[in-house]
């Protein structure tokens, strides 16, 4: 007795126009844009149709030889979603263990033999295989969610489900009519082929979805890359790359940007500074140089600000800070600065001058220009002549 009952023709139809026409549409855009993923998917679909025209065979012929390579094609088509889904990243990260392939080959072997023997069973065992691979695909394409979730891949995911519950509802049917004594599957089997092509329409609609999400996510990760590089090249620009201070060009842009900056800002002087490079090398001075930086950088907060203003001279803006607790800092950092020491060469006292002025919003520029000339009158006190290193 005949197990399968013949499919409605117009929902065989039905199914294999759509079939085709998801084949055609994934192979344009693999021509289109060369990605594995439009590969993988462009074969999934065109195994497919090969299961179906060959099935179309038996349907026109009566002859159940057209059973066997259709049946295995529908198996090849539901292993290739395993790695149609999962390639949506380009990276192939998708593997199959040898052990993992070989169940799917032996009861791929016994469907064979069956069908071609007769022996009841067979198509119980072709949608056990089915099933089978439907919730293997779906285990599998839940680590899809961890690279991103989206509607695309959850839609994937369901209709992988919902695959695998067709098959279960196969299996039992199948099951049922082969089971002694043997009868006809169920009649509403003939549109069976409508409930596969809704299936395979939601899965080619997650397909795309998928594919747009990664492509949306790549764009996002190369703006954000963008954006990071461009702050990168900002901060390089407005950086001096000796004292990793700000620059003068920031200097320049803060003050012309008539900021709502206020507390006390101090324009520092190091003494004698042309003496240290005369006498012990420009490569000490940058070493000196560069130690005052960091030792700025470590006494100021993180809502102050320090520039590199020139040479040797040095501006700090103490934010929201008053005269008394800016000058406690600078005495500190002062005091620092006697006990300086250099490499291979022991202690070296470096003197530094500094003058104040209290910042109102707005003047930042004027306030630097009052600092500087209080520091110039607090140098010309503290320098003599005739000494090596101003104390």
């Amino acid at each position: 007795m005949e197990i399968l009952v013949r499919p409605d023709p117009v929902s065989f139809v039905s199914h294999l126009t759509v079939t085709l026409l998801f084949a055609g549409l994934f192979a344009f855009q693999y021509r289109e844009s060369r990605h594995v993923y439009f590969q993988y998917w462009t074969m999934a679909w065109v195994l497919l149709c090969a299961s179906l025209l060959l099935r179309l065979g038996w349907m026109t012929t009566g002859r159940t030889l057209f059973l066997l390579p259709s049946g295995v094609l529908q198996l090849a088509f539901a292993a290739s979603l395993l790695f149609a889904g999962g390639a949506v990243t380009g990276r192939g990260e998708i593997q199959v263990t040898s052990l993992a392939l070989l169940i799917p080959a032996v009861g791929a072997a016994l469907y064979a033999v069956g069908i071609l023997t007769g022996l009841p069973g067979s198509h119980t065992l072709r949608s056990v295989l089915l099933l089978g691979m439907f919730g293997w695909n779906f285990v599998t394409s839940r680590r899809l969610w961890t690279s991103g979730p989206g509607s695309g891949r959850k839609i994937y995911s369901v209709s992988l489900l919902w695959g695998a519950a067709l098959a279960l509802h196969d299996v039992i049917v199948y099951a049922a009519a082969e089971l002694p004594p043997l009868t006809a599957a169920s009649s509403h089997l003939r549109y069976h082929d409508t409930y596969y092509a809704i299936l395979e329409t939601f899965l080619a609609f997650s397909a795309m979805m998928m594919w747009m999400e990664a492509q949306n996510d790549q764009l996002r990760r190369g703006n954000e890359e963008l954006d990071l590089s461009r702050r990168q090249l900002a901060l390089a620009a407005q950086t001096d790359p000796l004292t990793g201070l700000l620059n003068r060009i920031a200097l320049n842009e803060t003050c012309q940007a008539d900021s709502a900056a206020s507390g006390i800002v101090a324009v520092l002087d190091l003494n004698n500074f042309k003496d240290i490079n005369d006498a012990l090398g420009h490569l000490v001075g940058d070493e000196v140089l560069a130690s005052v930086g960091n030792l700025i950088r470590a006494s100021i907060r993180k809502t102050d600000q320090a520039w590199r203003w020139g040479g040797d001279e040095f501006v700090i803006l103490f934010q929201d800070q008053n005269q008394a607790a800016a000058c406690e800092r600078l005495q500190t950092l002062e005091q620092h600065l006697q006990r300086f020491r250099i490499r291979g060469r022991g202690v070296l006292p470096v003197g530094v001058s500094w003058g104040t002025a209290e910042v109102a919003p707005g003047s930042l520029r004027r306030a630097i220009e009052e600092a500087d000339h209080r520091m110039y009158l607090r140098k010309k006190e503290k320098i003599s002549p005739s000494k090596f290193f101003g104390g």
